[in-house]
Order: C-alpha cells, then structure tokens, then sequence
C-alpha cells in the first residue's frame, strides 16, 4: 500500500478553509474563526493580510489578481492585491444569502458558489448559485443538505458538488452557458462527517477532504477510490494544488489550526487564477 509523506507546511491559524495561491506561489487561507486572511509565503512564513469583518470561508483568486471570498455574512467580496475590498454579489432577487461557502472559477470567469449556512438533511435549504463574467446571478440547484466544497471539470461541462450532511458528491452537467440540465450522485462515501473541499488533477481525479474521517479521498472519473491519505487531524476542510508543476498537495486542517502538504505524481488542474489577466 503506497504511504504518502505528510509534512506541516504552516500552523497557529484559526479554523483554516479556502486555499489559494496567488501567481507569485503565496498561499491565502482564510479563517473563519477570526475573520483574518493569512498570507503564507512559499517558506511558510504566515502574515496576516487583512481582516474581512465578517465571517470568510471560501477563496479563489481571479485572473486578474482579485481575490474573491465567501463571507457568511457579506456575500460575495473580492479584495484587490492592495487590500481593498469591494461586493460582487450579496443577494438573489433582493434576498439575502444562507450564508455562502466555497466558490470556483470556469475558464470564461464565470464563478459558481454554494450557500449552505442553516442547511443539514433534515432542512435542506441548500443552494447554488452562478455568477457570470458579466455579473448576471442564477440560482442553479437547491434543495440540498448543506451543499459544500465544488469544483469544476476542465472543459467546463461537469460541475461537482459536495454535499456534506448527506456524505456525497453530486455531479452537474452543463450546457454551454454554464446552467445544469442533469444531475447525478457522483459517488456516496460512508465514515466521517462527510466532504467538504475538493479539487481535479489534469487527469480528472478528484481530491476530497473527508471532513471526521481525517483522511483525502482520491477518486477516479468514475468515483472509485484510488487512495485515502491521513492528514494530521480529523478535520481537513479544503485543498489546492501548488509548488513547481503543482504537484504539491496543501490542506487546510482546523483540530490542528494546520496546512499540510503531500507531495502527488499527476499534477493538479490550473485554475481560472494561475493563467494571465484576461
């Protein structure tokens, strides 16, 4: 059985979520206890970078360096490199969010999002929403149990979604603008708590954090499992890849306030964040 080397990249965060590396290989974790986003340095070196005033959860960084957050309480924000912050979206036809969660970009800057706050199986008011580059916000699915971590295919077509109160993925076909037309139990998993953050590699494997499982789920195109890594605790919440190549692994974890890195073979899929402003 392959043992992978799980090393401690950073520590002393509070309850950290939203992995994301800006162009010059920085590390952002937000955390959501505090309000704080750190920036870790490629050493490691962690430096507080601002305070959103509200309660940060999810981060992905768009191409033209902004990094956009999910506030439980502001919405949707974005932060210039120099701090400045700014709304992109904090309702839906004049309603407030849940509370939303975890975001990810498509290749047209198109972001989706979840909103999961106040959700579990037995109140599943779960949503998920798109925003297009041109700032037009659609409700995709609701109706779910505390939809989670996401991720989206290379080509824009599959987008998946952890459910985390009923332990699953789903998956989402999309037409060309971005909007389901089906949608499907990518995979049930059983232990933990259930997932939480993910991401693909360019072979379209997808990683999960197994939230109180303490483990990272690798898992094929299919959904079969390919390998369950142990982490330092039992709560990893997210993942991104980095390093040379992206072929570094880097988890986010809260019993521990820790980043963990495991290095990978297949290196991890760009994001709309890692290409040059468009």
């Amino acid at each position: 059985m392959k043992v992978r080397n799980v090393t401690l990249f950073a520590d002393g965060l509070n309850f950290p979520e939203g992995p994301a590396f800006d162009q010059e290989g920085n590390l952002f974790a937000v955390n959501i206890d505090s309000g704080d986003i750190s920036k870790i340095s490629p050493q490691g070196e962690i430096k507080t970078f601002l305070n959103t005033g509200g309660v940060p959860n999810g981060a992905r960084f768009h191409a033209n360096g902004d990094l956009y957050v999910t506030d439980r309480e502001k919405g949707i924000i974005a932060i210039s490199p120099d701090g400045k912050i700014r709304t992109i979206v904090d309702n839906y036809q004049g309603k407030a969010f849940n509370g939303p969660n975890d975001l990810i970009f498509d290749y047209d800057g198109n972001f989706y999002f979840t909103d999961p706050h106040g959700s579990n199986a037995e109140n599943p008011i779960g949503k998920v929403y798109q925003v297009s580059a041109t700032g037009v916000i659609n409700l995709l699915a609701d109706g779910l149990a505390y939809p989670n971590g996401l991720t989206i295919s290379e080509d824009g077509s599959d987008l998946l979604v952890a459910v985390t109160r009923k332990n699953r993925v789903l998956r989402y076909v999309l037409d060309s603008d971005g909007v389901p037309y089906r949608s499907t139990i990518f995979v049930q998993l059983s232990g933990g708590w259930g997932p939480d953050g993910m991401a693909l590699d360019v072979e379209g494997n997808l990683y999960i954090a197994h939230v109180g499982g303490g483990n990272i789920l690798i898992l094929n195109k299919d959904g079969d499992l390919l390998e369950r890594i142990p982490v330092g605790g039992l709560r990893p919440t997210n993942l991104t890849f980095g390093g040379p190549e992206r072929k570094t692994l880097y988890v986010t974890e809260v019993d521990t306030g820790s980043v963990f890195c495991i290095d990978v073979n297949i290196p991890g899929l760009p994001l709309f964040g890692d290409m040059a402003a468009r």
